[in-house]
């Protein structure tokens, strides 16, 4: 596995777990091991937290070219100060050595100020910091011909959304439009929610963008989700709050700060829907919605209650980010370093309401958890926050596998689709003698290796006990030397 990271002191990496995992027989590996910083050849190297990585996402590689195979990828990342540059690399794997070898990685374009920022600060307008960047592909992918729909949606704070296509980055923004104003400028350059002279200008905090790259929602505090056309930008369907209290008759707190598409063919129906929309909330609250365009409601189909019937909560913290990992079940992190798995056919919200939902909990995690990634094919899913830590867990076991000091704080990561390497080690292309070795020095964190379990036997010395075979046998022998005597 080849995992890419960003901090916010604007470093990017790429770690290779494996590297990192120790033998019982052997002392840890050294702090590093399998971590290489990308730009270390051309000298890109300079730490500032200007230059914080806000996000990254994958692009699509046309494969056509002679110069591009298998172990090709392209990304995309998002600095803090509205920089947008497209990085090309390859991960060689086509061998055992090749396989422990970092990549080669180099920025081919940058776009200096995809908002505006400079501009609008002359013109006393503000646009709002960056806050998140998405695109359709959650893995690497080749295609054999250009694609229009290869690209890349950036947001800033305000709710203002700048359109970058891949294809064609030398054009640079190919559109910009605003969630909350009908123009393509944001109106007013402050947005208050308190009496006084309290500013917010943090209004959108979350983005996300469908598979087939022709829709993008926004949602953020006091501002419900709305779903944006990529073409035009225009509105084309907008989530409806809860119903209010129906003991104080007040309205429910809306606060929308982790946003995913469910896949269409990985989801079970839910309401006799696919086509459905998963927000986290800053007030512990999972939502789905079903956004087809002739749905009966645009109110929440499911949503995790607050409280249950024993005064317990099925989520205790604000949800930061969020990851499907099958077709029931997504993986929930928030603010306090938890990572909760839930099951979609077990939340209720009347009549019975219980933490069943919640199926477990990946244990590790220190700080605010930043983003989840699922790998491609293998059942092992990936996470990073603010505690500095890029963890690996197997999702049926819930068992760390991997975790890696980083040094800096995490934004983002991706997760590379690479093959080559599983949970065991090498595959079984290249595995050969490894094998044997490993039948007497299993790999620490390795979830197909039983447990070794022996029988219980007492061994206390009271005469009474008559469960311990060792009193049972000796019991004759004490029987015939009392006869004798």
């Amino acid at each position: 596995m080849r995992i890419i990271t960003g901090d916010e002191c604007g470093l990017l990496k790429e770690s290779i777990p494996e590297l990192s995992r120790s033998k019982e027989s052997q002392p840890p590996p050294a702090v590093g091991t399998g971590v290489t910083r990308l730009g270390a050849e051309s000298g890109e190297l300079n730490m500032s937290r200007t230059k914080g990585v806000i996000g990254l996402s994958f692009c699509e590689i046309n494969s056509s070219g002679d110069d591009v195979g298998t172990g090709s990828l392209s990304f995309c990342a998002l600095r803090a100060d509205g920089s947008f540059e497209k990085w090309g690399g390859f991960s060689p794997y086509n061998s055992k050595e090749d396989r422990i070898c970092g990549g080669t990685y180099k920025k081919s374009h940058t776009l200096e100020d995809i908002f505006d920022l400079k501009e609008n600060k002359e013109k006393d307008e503000f646009v709002g910091r960056p806050i998140s960047m998405k695109s359709a592909h959650s893995n690497q992918v080749l295609s054999t011909e250009s694609r229009p729909d290869n690209i890349v949606a950036c947001c800033t704070s305000m709710g203002f959304v700048s359109v970058v296509n891949t294809n064609a980055i030398d054009k640079g923004v190919v559109a910009r439009y605003s969630a909350y104003s009908t123009g393509n400028r944001i109106k007013a350059s402050k947005i208050s929610y308190t009496r006084g002279e309290f500013v917010n200008r943090d209004i959108a905090t979350g983005l996300a963008m469908s598979l087939d790259s022709e829709k993008i929602v926004v949602g953020g505090r006091e501002r419900a989700a709305t779903m944006l056309d990529v073409e035009t930008g225009k509105s084309i369907w907008k989530a409806k709050n809860l119903p209010p209290n129906p003991q104080t008759l007040l309205q429910q707190p809306i606060w929308s700060t982790a946003i995913e598409f469910l896949s269409k063919t990985d989801t079970s129906p839910i309401k006799g829907s696919t086509d459905l929309l998963a927000i986290g909330t800053a007030y512990k609250q999972l939502q789905i919605y079903d956004i087809r365009s002739d749905a009966t409601q645009r109110r929440p189909v499911l949503y995790t209650p607050e409280w249950d019937s024993n005064k317990r909560n099925i989520l205790d913290h604000r949800v930061t980010s969020l990851c499907q990992l099958d077709s029931n079940r997504i993986a929930v992190g928030d603010s306090a370093g938890y990572v909760h798995t839930l099951d979609l056919r077990k939340i209720t919200n009347s009549n019975g309401r219980s933490v069943s939902a919640s199926t477990g909990r990946f244990h590790g995690p220190g700080g605010s958890v930043r983003q989840i990634v699922k790998h491609e094919s293998l059942p092992i899913i990936a996470c990073v926050g603010m505690d500095r830590m890029m963890r690996t867990f197997d999702i049926n076991s819930k068992k760390q596998l991997d975790c890696i000091f980083l040094k800096q704080r995490l934004n983002c990561m991706l997760f590379c689709s690479d093959g080559t390497w599983s949970n065991n080690g090498f595959d079984d292309e290249s595995s050969g003698d490894d094998s044997e070795e490993r039948s007497d020095n299993e790999r620490e964190g390795d979830v197909d290796v039983e447990d070794k379990v022996e029988d219980y036997v007492d061994s206390s010395g009271d005469e009474g006990n008559t469960g311990s075979e060792e009193y049972e046998e000796e019991q004759p022998s004490k029987r015939r030397k009392s006869s004798e005597q």
